[in-house]
């Protein structure tokens, strides 16, 4: 039997593949339960990219009407994983595996629902498709350009200022609101959030290296350097969080 054709992408991760099967890897030692949020990660991820075929699927039959896909941003549901689901998310159109984390594999259902404008969609009722579910704190949007990254400035100021006026609040005290989008979109999103004071923002800048706006070449994370006086962490990819991890960034950050 000869080897099968592949395409640039699919060769290149085969060859990845092969090279870690062969690689002197030393495991490191799991938390109690992570195998377990492991094998739920690789889950939602499956899922997420299962949902990009199904749009394209669909779309072929004329029974689908979106096809803008999460492929390449599966980590989002790593993100998604670090948090709680009671921290209000504002999510970039290919945070799938964001999603899919917080909703658990029947979140296909909402998914492949707003693809195919059905009125059982939960959030937007067919009338487009987003991400959003009320009982899982995701706020729906549609920015292309990342105009919800204000929005959630704005949700993560009210956060604050509900604490220590001591009124009613839909969040926690100590909710982090999280932002998600392309990092094409960080020149006209990110200098609000960077001159608002007072307030909480997990941004989740999406790499897109080539992108509706502009190519990125690195400057997305300049733009998004925090001004002197106010606190930061970064992650990158490989960085693999659990509400339990996060939680002395939660404190820092509300102290």
């Amino acid at each position: 039997m000869g080897t099968p054709e592949r395409s640039a992408l699919e060769a290149q991760l085969v060859d990845s593949l092969r090279a870690l099967a062969t690689a002197s890897i030393v495991p490191a030692p799991l938390a109690t339960g992570g195998l377990a949020a492991l094998e739920r990660l690789f889950d939602v991820q499956v899922a997420s990219r299962h949902c990009d075929q199904a749009a394209r699927w669909l779309r072929g039959q004329g029974k689908g009407y979106y096809t803008i896909g999460s492929s390449g941003h599966e980590s989002n549901a790593a993100v998604a994983m670090g948090l709680r689901t009671s921290d209000p998310a504002l999510l970039h159109y290919r945070s799938g595996g964001f999603y899919l984390a917080r909703a658990g594999l029947g979140g296909v259902h909402d998914i492949l629902a707003g693809m195919v404008a059905a009125t059982a969609e939960p959030i937007a009722g067919g009338r487009h498709k987003v991400f959003g579910r009320h009982d899982l704190a995701v706020i729906p949007q549609t920015s292309t350009i990342a105009s919800h990254l204000p929005r959630a400035v704005g949700v993560a100021f009210a956060i604050g200022r509900a604490a220590r006026l001591r009124v009613e609040s839909p969040w926690p005290t100590d909710a982090l609101a999280v932002c998600s989008f392309g990092d094409a979109s960080a020149n006209h999103a990110l200098p609000p959030a960077r001159s608002t004071p007072h307030c909480t923002v997990r941004i989740n800048a999406c790499r897109c290296r080539c992108c509706s706006s502009a190519r990125t070449t690195g400057w997305a994370s300049a733009c998004a350097r925090p001004p002197a006086g106010s606190r930061a962490r970064t992650a990158t990819g490989r960085t693999f969080a659990t509400p339990a991890s996060t939680a002395p960034t939660r404190r820092r950050c509300w102290r």
